[in-house]
């Protein structure tokens, strides 16, 4: 109702992009004719729910953007014209690949600024050092979605289960100590077997886990102090320009629902 009397305040002309929070608003904030045309629906749940409930004419009017978060992958989730799935797992996985990594090198490590090829060099070893430690904490996100159990990651130091030999995290290691925080729901071997079955490709990957452990190597690896999670997200959306924006799968796919129901959210 909130967003359909926005659409309608703002005129024929104009669309509503529904999100799931405010950080997803930030990141469409500067790329957009209005703010008010962004609407934060308070958590994905709301927002299916939003969709689901929406009439053809509302869906005319208002446009819904979510993460993919692994439902795609389960078959529980499909986009159509009028809701607008993330790439990859989530909105930071979908920003990192879209080369921000670069910028965020340049900017913070001081070696990077010797020249374009060493900015490349330590950009490309730290994605693949972060993609390497994150996968597996993605894979367990994944084997514990349907227990209806969120895996929080805030306190669980992945660098201890890294082999710096293997270059690799020690992923039964890994799957046998978070086992506690699902034992009341899930036997260790059923455990076991719900997390090994998970896909292995780096599109696994979170985004909040990337970021975090970005941060955290960029701090190990480098010497970047004060850097958090926070502050290397905010760097992201900063550094979001129309150049990255027009590669972006989900913006294609908002402009596409522009062209179709000629109203505009974003920005020419």
């Amino acid at each position: 109702m909130d967003a359909e009397l926005r659409a309608d305040g703002l005129g024929p002309s104009q669309g509503i992009l529904v999100v799931e929070g405010p950080d997803d608003k930030r990141i469409f904030a500067r790329h957009v004719q209005n703010l008010s045309q962004i609407l934060p629906a308070g958590g994905r749940k709301m927002l299916i729910s939003a969709h689901e409930k929406a009439n053809s004419q509302q869906r005319a009017k208002i446009l819904f953007v979510t993460d993919c978060d692994y439902e795609v992958r389960r078959g529980t989730l499909r986009g159509c014209p009028d809701l607008v799935i993330t790439t990859l797992t989530d909105m930071e996985s979908d920003l990192l690949a879209l080369g921000l990594i670069e910028l965020l090198v340049l900017e913070l490590v001081p070696q990077a600024l010797e020249s374009q090829a060493v900015c490349k060099s330590i950009s490309a070893k730290l994605r693949i050092k972060t993609e390497k430690m994150a996968l597996p904490i993605g894979r367990l996100r994944m084997a514990a979605q349907p227990l209806g159990i969120p895996l929080e990651w805030g306190d669980v130091k992945i660098a201890r289960y890294w082999d710096s030999r293997t270059e690799s995290v020690n992923f039964t290691k890994l799957i046998d100590a978070m086992h506690s925080k699902v034992s009341d729901e899930v036997s260790f071997a059923e455990w076991r077997k719900l997390a090994t079955e998970t896909p292995e490709d780096t599109g696994m990957c979170h985004g909040k886990d990337l970021v975090r452990i970005l941060a955290s190597l960029l701090k190990s690896d480098y010497r970047v102090e004060n850097v958090t999670a926070d502050v290397l997200a905010r760097m992201m959306r900063a550094n979001l320009t129309s150049e990255y924006l027009d590669s972006w799968g989900v913006v294609r796919r908002i402009k596409t629902w522009q062209e179709g129901n000629r109203r505009q959210i974003l920005r020419p």
